[in-house]
Order: structure tokens, then C-alpha cells, then sequence
């Protein structure tokens, strides 16, 4: 048999052990396409997020690798741009920017990339460009929410930049989400007092507890469509996967889809020994494999 063939007999045992489970797709992959998606405990910090960027606050995201900083801004972005498009007073409309601060080397960059996120011409000098930020409360009557992703891992001069972004907080109707670890966050907003200051809101993510993980797991499953999912994921298989992932989201959820693939060769539910061989690969490997 050809590694093609394997591979479409693999896909055809996965998509008969989802349907006999009542799933339309892997219950775990990262992707979270709407709110219910998220366990009511993340959902509480979601809309904390939310308001603030729609209402022109400074907020901050804090959170170890792989809790799902990354993952929860891109779902208010997209959030907000649908939001936007069915609301029919513009004054409650939100344009949201995404911007992965870690690209960029100096304040200049970010005031750029934050330009060109909003399909404007950024081949002007630094000051024509941050005018068209400082007049967006008179020409636009939505709100700009600017989300910098990273932004204590950026190559830029802390103070230079916490000083633009301080700025920028004074400017009505523009909203700054700043998200990063935790320890790097801290020293960041500990070097620009003035930007802290501005601050309304921390949100910070943490490893869940056992109930909190299998309650994130069991919605997944259900909002996949899974009759039966005590069934499918057994309690040993879901002690294994807590104590594989310790709790980290996306550990958590990346471990879970490798066992169901798995499951689904031997045609078995979800349980620790599935579990064990799904993951064989050393701890620190897996990590990695995540983060790309």
C-alpha cells in the first residue's frame, strides 16, 4: 500500500469514528470560530476585552506560552469586524487591527503597520501619519481598536514605544488591547509608568483547574455535535490528558486532537492508554510542535 493510500485509509476511518460519535469534525482543533466555542470561565474575560475595546479603554493581556493570548484577540477582531457589519448606527461600530508587535523594530514601524492595517497609504513621514491617528475622532465615527500582540518581545526602545502607545491612549475613540507573557509584560509597563497609568484593565490567563479543562472539553465536543461524550472521552483518558498538558489550553486541546486521530485508528473511545500512545514524543518536542 502507497503512503497515499494509507493516508486516504487513515481519513476514512477518522471521518467513520466521528460520524458514529455524532462529531462533524475534530471537537479540538485551536481554531474557535464564535464565543461558544469558549468555556463560560473565558467567556467572562472575552466580554471584560470586548468592552473595553469598544468603549476607547487601555487594556492588557497577560498570560504564560500557550494559554491563548494569541488565539482570544484574533476572535475579538473577528468579532468586532462582524459585529460592525450588521450594526446599523456606525457610532457603535469598532474597526479592529491586529498588529504582531514582535515584527517591528521602533515606534515608527508599529505607527506604520497600525497605517497599513487600515489600507492607508504609510509612505509619509512619521508625522503625517500618526495625524491621521490623531484626527480619527474627527473624521471617522468609529471607534479604532488597535491590538498589539507581543509587544515585550519587540526589538523596539521600550521607552520610545511606551511613550507612542501612551499617546495614542490619550487620542478618543481608539482602544489599545497589549498582550504578552506574563514576566516580559510586567517589565515592560514597569519601564513606561506614564502608559501604565492609562491602564483600565489586566486580564490575565492561567493554567485551568481539572473542572475548568474538562468543562472547556466536554463543550467542544458538544458544540461538535458528539451524543455521547462521556463515552468518548473516558475519565481516565481525561486525567492523562490534564496531566499531560497541566492545564495549559493549548497543550490541553493540541493533545486531545493528536488522541482522537488516534483514536479513531484502533476504533476505540478516548482513554489514558490512547492517550499515552498518541503522545509518545518527549514533552519538550511537543511544546514546540504547538508554538508553530
Amino acid at each position: 500500500m502507497t503512503t497515499f493510500e494509507e493516508k486516504i485509509g487513515r481519513d476514512q476511518r477518522f471521518e467513520s469514528y466521528l460520524q458514529r460519535w455524532g462529531l462533524r469534525g475534530d471537537p479540538f482543533e485551536l481554531e474557535l470560530p464564535s464565543v461558544d466555542a469558549f468555556a463560560p470561565f473565558q467567556q467572562d474575560d472575552l466580554r471584560k476585552l470586548k468592552w473595553l475595546l469598544s468603549e476607547g479603554k487601555v487594556g492588557i493581556l497577560m498570560g504564560a506560552l500557550g494559554m491563548g493570548k494569541t488565539t482570544a484577540c484574533e476572535f475579538l477582531v473577528a468579532s468586532l469586524r462582524e459585529e460592525s457589519l450588521t450594526a446599523p448606527d456606525p457610532s457603535k461600530h469598532v474597526m479592529p487591527i491586529l498588529i504582531h508587535g514582535a515584527a517591528y523594530k521602533s515606534a515608527d514601524e508599529l505607527l506604520s503597520a497600525i497605517i497599513l492595517g487600515l489600507e492607508m497609504d504609510a509612505n509619509k513621514d512619521r508625522a503625517s501619519l500618526f495625524e491621521i491617528l490623531r484626527r480619527w475622532p474627527q473624521e471617522h465615527q468609529e471607534r479604532l481598536a488597535v491590538i498589539i500582540d507581543d509587544i515585550p518581545e519587540s526589538g523596539a526602545d521600550v521607552l520610545e514605544v511606551g511613550e507612542f502607545l501612551r499617546v495614542l491612549a490619550d487620542i478618543p475613540n481608539i482602544s489599545i488591547l497589549l498582550n504578552g507573557e506574563l514576566k516580559q509584560m510586567q517589565r515592560f509597563l514597569a519601564e513606561v509608568p506614564a502608559l501604565l497609568d492609562r491602564v483600565q484593565i489586566h486580564v490575565e490567563l492561567r493554567p485551568m483547574n481539572r473542572k475548568n479543562l474538562k468543562e472547556l472539553l466536554e463543550l467542544r465536543l458538544k458544540n461538535a455535535g458528539c451524543t455521547n461524550s462521556d463515552g468518548l472521552l473516558t475519565p481516565s483518558g481525561f486525567k492523562s490528558l490534564y496531566k499531560l498538558s497541566k492545564g495549559v489550553p493549548r497543550l490541553a486541546l493540541k493533545a486531545a486532537s493528536n488522541t482522537i486521530h488516534r483514536a479513531a485508528e484502533m476504533d476505540v473511545p478516548i482513554d489514558a492508554r490512547v492517550v499515552k500512545q498518541a503522545n509518545k514524543r518527549p514533552l519538550l518536542k511537543r511544546a514546540f510542535s504547538f508554538l508553530r
